[in-house]
């Protein structure tokens, strides 16, 4: 097949959850191949992993995100974690290299397909995550969801029901959580009652995915310790003005100077016109037309 040819047909199939597995020489799927096929045959039409994700803002979990979701969960090995929203397993692949038994959950099926060929992962369910019921079979949930009009408050919530009495959930967050009102403010309570902690990332924490949105990891236990702290909020950082710059001395008073000539200038055609005025017969005056102000002079 032609070089191009082939990258155009792989990038179709990919679209669609297609992996190349060089064991098996062909592309295999998360799902049935004829399944996953059947709507580019009937349409002539698909849009790429590339587009995809432009599409849906999609922005993969930046390495030291990852490092720092990691420690805060502090997982062992053996122990069972959910991702439910793994996009292409920046944080699954991570969490499955300390040993923990991963299970994932992602709506598109290219992505579902790279996280497929991730031997370390336990399965990989092709499927929107809100709608998938709740188990609480879980140690840890962590996670990276859709920040868009606070999807990420609802995803984590319904996360939270994955977690076993003991489990712990740590998620990357849009740090407008942290005052937002609406569906955010009750969130912020709910995390508040379970003593879960939340930490505003660096900024430009993901400026190498794309986007320079501000973001948080939130901690929320599934059960509130009894050692608990008291839950604090990142606070809302107000943008500053630049510092004003202060201009030449000399500049400044040549400005001054200019300025007193000016008004000067605009009181002397005052009083020539009020000389003028003066001058002639009283009727003169108040004749129609005949106006005096600083509009006139200037």
């Amino acid at each position: 097949m032609d070089p191009k040819l082939y990258q155009r047909v792989n990038e179709v199939l990919e679209a669609v959850g297609g992996r190349w597995s060089r064991t098996a020489e062909a592309h295999l799927f998360p799902m049935g191949a004829a399944e996953a096929i059947a709507p580019v045959l009937a349409g002539g039409q698909v849009v790429t992993l590339r587009e995809k994700r432009n599409q849906a803002q999609y922005f993969p979990t930046p390495p030291a995100v990852v490092n720092r979701l990691l420690e805060i969960a502090a997982i062992n090995p053996g122990m069972e974690v959910l991702e439910p929203s793994a996009g292409s397993g920046a944080i699954a692949a991570a969490v499955a290299d300390l040993g923990a038994v991963v299970d994932c959950f992602e709506q598109d099926p290219g992505c579902a397909g790279l996280l497929d060929g991730v031997s370390t992962i336990r399965t990989v369910r092709v499927a929107d995550f809100l709608t998938v019921p709740a188990t609480p079979a879980y140690d840890r949930v962590v996670m990276n969801p859709p920040f868009t009009r606070q999807a990420d408050v609802a995803h984590v919530r319904h996360a939270l029901g994955f977690l076993r009495p003991e489990g712990l959930l740590v998620a990357v967050m849009s740090g407008a959580v942290a005052y937002q009102n609406g569906p955010a403010a009750e969130f912020r309570k709910l995390v508040e009652e379970r003593g879960g902690q939340a930490e505003m990332l660096p900024e430009k924490a993901f400026a190498a995915s794309g986007t320079g949105v501000r973001t948080m990891v939130v901690t929320v236990p599934a059960t509130r310790p009894a050692d608990a702290s008291p839950t604090v909020w990142p606070i809302r950082e107000a943008e500053q003005a630049d510092e004003p710059e202060f201009a030449d001395p000399a500049q400044i008073a040549r400005q001054i100077v200019a300025d007193l000539r000016k008004a000067t200038r605009a009181f002397e055609a005052v009083a020539k016109a009020l000389e003028q005025a003066t001058s002639k017969p009283a009727e003169a005056v108040s004749e129609p037309g005949v106006q005096l102000g600083f509009d006139e002079v200037a």
